[in-house]
């Protein structure tokens, strides 16, 4: 159970530092899966973290074991922007923000 929380911490890590870069650098927005895989895979080296080994399951090499644990790491960020996405998206659907500008500066409707 903790490798799992585990797992998701990380993820939401490299998340924030994928969204970091692809706010400075444009060219990311289209290539945000790949730099988010690279990211993973790098974390999971710094750490050396093999959710493989935590799980009991035993794998040829090692070095084979945290390559696969930070492309799950990169997948789990990509799933954490994509759902932060989801509920910004949803978030300005219900929150009009004009309404809300009109209502804090008292601001009416013309008739």
């Amino acid at each position: 159970m903790y490798t799992f929380a585990v797992v998701l911490l990380l993820g939401l890590a490299v998340m924030t530092v994928g969204m970091l870069i692809a706010r400075f650098v444009r060219l990311v927005d289209e290539m945000l899966m790949g730099i988010t895989m690279l990211l993973g895979i790098g974390t999971a080296w710094l750490a050396d973290f093999d959710l493989f080994a935590a799980w009991g399951f035993a794998l040829r090499e090692s070095w084979i074991a945290i390559v696969l644990t930070g492309l799950a790491l990169g997948g789990v960020a990509y799933l954490f922007n994509e759902l932060t996405g989801l509920i910004a998206g949803v978030h300005r659907k219900y929150v009009d923000e004009v309404v809300e500008f009109e209502k804090v500066h008292d601001v009416r409707h013309a008739a």
